[in-house]
């Protein structure tokens, strides 16, 4: 009878926790479902910046890679 009591009142909090959760998850939905000005701005700005110091020296070393193999090769662009 002792652990059915303990069993119960664990499931309790277990329950209270996946409620917490949900209201966690309904406010994040919430959020994102209301994009104002200044987070579309935000983004796009992380995205540029993200693609000026992330993406764009990487294609450069790239197409600098298969400019020396391709000298190598004997190939002219």
């Amino acid at each position: 009878m002792d652990q059915e009591t303990k069993v119960i009142q664990e499931l309790q909090q277990l329950k209270q926790k996946v409620g917490h959760l949900e209201d966690l998850l309904t406010q994040q939905q919430n959020k994102k479902e209301k994009a104002g000005p200044f987070r579309i701005i935000l983004d796009a700005v992380g995205s540029l910046l993200f693609g000026l110091i992330v993406v764009g020296p990487v294609i450069v070393i790239v197409v600098g890679v298969l400019m020396v193999a391709a000298s190598w090769l004997g190939m002219v662009f």
